[in-house]
């Protein structure tokens, strides 16, 4: 489905009714609405001058735009990477951006943490396993730092003594091969599946 054409403004009372419709929908950094309201016209004129009364009526404000867009950020579960890069994308400098980060009390960790628990439901050990877990957290912004103390604190709720990789790896080859691994060509070829999935050499074992 195409996307309808932008109907230009014809005049300044056009723009402004167009920046109180957006800013009705949502809260606009400055440098957003900019955008929205140079795609209706290239009268700078006319976006300086709205963009004005916008801010005479408190209906922009971008160190208010930086608190709202932080905390839902943090609710989607977004590191704090990811929201300063699309902070700055958004136009807000970190002279705005930084005093709120300071002041906030919210927990990176934990939240990674939560995300691992709703993921995975078993402890992360394994290297490809621990491989993926960091993709998965950098992929929503997450610091290296909050990330390793996330995988740690995930663990904490499935201690080591519980965790049984040799009957893991045993499980991971009986869905692989049907049929009983016996040969050196069968073991070699089960020893790199295990390799593969970030088993040890030790772990691999189990193939002979």
């Amino acid at each position: 489905m195409f996307n309808k054409p932008i109907k230009p403004a014809n005049d300044i009372e056009g723009l402004k009714r167009s920046a109180f419709w957006h800013l009705a929908r949502r809260d606009h950094s400055e440098h957003e609405l900019r955008l929205k309201l140079a795609r209706k016209t290239d009268n700078q004129q006319w976006i300086d001058s709205v963009i004005n009364e916008c801010y005479e009526f408190n209906y922009l404000n971008d160190n208010r735009f930086c608190g709202s867009f932080i905390r839902n950020a943090q609710n989607k579960g977004h590191g704090i990477n990811r929201i300063q890069r699309d902070l700055q994308l958004k136009g807000i400098n970190n002279a705005i951006s930084e005093p709120h980060f300071s002041n906030d009390k919210f927990n990176y960790i934990d939240s990674a943490t939560e995300q691992l628990q709703r993921r995975y439901h078993q402890r992360i050990e394994n290297a490809l396993l621990k491989q993926k877990a960091m993709v998965f957290l950098q992929s929503r912004g997450h610091t290296f730092e909050h990330i390793f103390e996330a995988i740690e604190n995930h663990n904490c709720h499935f201690p080591l003594e519980e965790y049984d990789a040799v009957a893991e790896a045993l499980s991971l080859l009986q869905k692989k091969f049907y049929l009983k691994i016996e040969d050196k060509k069968q073991q070699d070829k089960a020893k790199r599946f295990l390799i593969s999935k970030g088993y040890s050499f030790n772990d691999c074992n189990v193939c002979n």
